[in-house]
């Protein structure tokens, strides 16, 4: 699949606005819309890049949860 800058910021405003605003992680993203990592990786060098330009913060990273 050739997928364009624009198809890849249409499907992060997407899936954000389903997901109650809050943008999707890359694996969920994937998941939901079949764009592949190399697909993004050819405009954006971060997922975070791809969101910011989409008009959206950057997810932070989720700590481990240990077992208590």
């Amino acid at each position: 699949m050739n997928t364009t800058k624009q198809e890849i910021i249409s499907a992060i405003r997407r899936t954000t606005k389903e997901n109650g605003g809050k943008p999707l992680g890359v694996a969920r993203f994937e998941k939901e819309t079949s764009i592949k990592v190399h697909e993004w990786k050819k405009y954006w060098p971060r997922f975070g890049d791809a969101l910011k330009e989409a008009g959206f913060l950057p997810n932070q990273l989720q700590k481990a949860r240990g077992i208590i």
